[in-house]
């Protein structure tokens, strides 16, 4: 399938006039199977930084899944990097899909040069716990809670599509909504164990938009807005902000 599509002219016309036309901001969409052709779609990139990442949202992907089968994605690189990011890696093998990258520069007469066009595939790539770049929907902190359990104990939670502010409404808020359906069970005001789950809240909104995970020695790791991931001494600022303290049923 990739080398299929590396050589199809017309799909890559639509990828490089959608990089042209979006740039600086990064250009997106998904690869649809329709009948015996694959197209390229664009997306619209809902990202709060399109200029350094991309993010399509649920409503764009079923847009597109309603064409045909998803069978891949699509973005394009703007700043001066040709080669995939962590959070490329990373969103490659959380999607499971073929994954085409097309790097663009701008040159000082304002013409466009394309680099190598890329493509990628799902590998069982472990990205590192600590110092992650922040990418939301990719590399965030729900995205590192998931990554912990599923290498250190085997559980497999869910994902759930990133919504623009999503603990703000609360029918998006999969931290309020979801967690009965991920198996996990609320055990606030118990003796954190390594595995457990804080809900933090750390805006005014009442409702819980950052998570965290205990690794012991009163440490959680954790994975805020716009920085590296890191661990912290759980106690202080984030343990007056938990929301809820939850363990998963299989550790219970």
């Amino acid at each position: 399938m990739s080398n299929e599509l590396l050589i199809d002219n017309d799909l890559l016309k639509v990828i490089r006039e959608a990089a042209m036309e979006r740039f600086p901001k990064e250009a997106c969409g998904l690869v649809v199977k329709v009948g015996k052709k694959s197209i390229a779609v664009e997306t619209e990139n809902s990202s709060e930084d399109p200029n350094a990442q991309f993010l399509i949202g649920a409503d764009e992907y079923a847009r597109c899944a309603d064409m045909g089968e998803v069978i891949g994605v699509w973005h394009t690189h703007t700043n001066g990097n040709p080669n995939p990011s962590n959070a490329d890696y990373a969103g490659c093998e959380n999607s499971g899909l073929t994954w085409y990258l097309q790097p663009i520069r701008q040159l000082e007469d304002l013409s466009f040069v394309f680099d190598e066009f890329i493509c990628f595939e799902p590998e069982g790539r472990e990205i590192p716990y600590l110092e992650r770049p922040y990418a939301f929907g990719a590399l965030d902190c729900w995205s590192l809670v998931r990554d912990y359990h599923k290498r250190e104990f085997g559980i497999q939670l869910g994902d759930y599509p990133r919504h623009h502010e999503f603990w703000k409404n609360p029918e998006t808020n999969y931290f309020h909504t979801e967690w009965e359906s991920e198996n996990l069970i609320d055990v606030t005001g118990t003796i954190p164990q390594v595995g457990d789950i804080f809900f933090i809240q750390t805006d005014k909104s009442g409702s819980p938009n950052h998570v965290a995970v205990f690794v012991g020695d009163d440490m959680i790791l954790h994975h805020c807005h716009g920085r590296l991931s890191r661990r912290d001494v759980y106690g202080g600022y984030w343990a007056k902000h938990t929301v809820r303290h939850v363990r998963h049923i299989s550790k219970c």
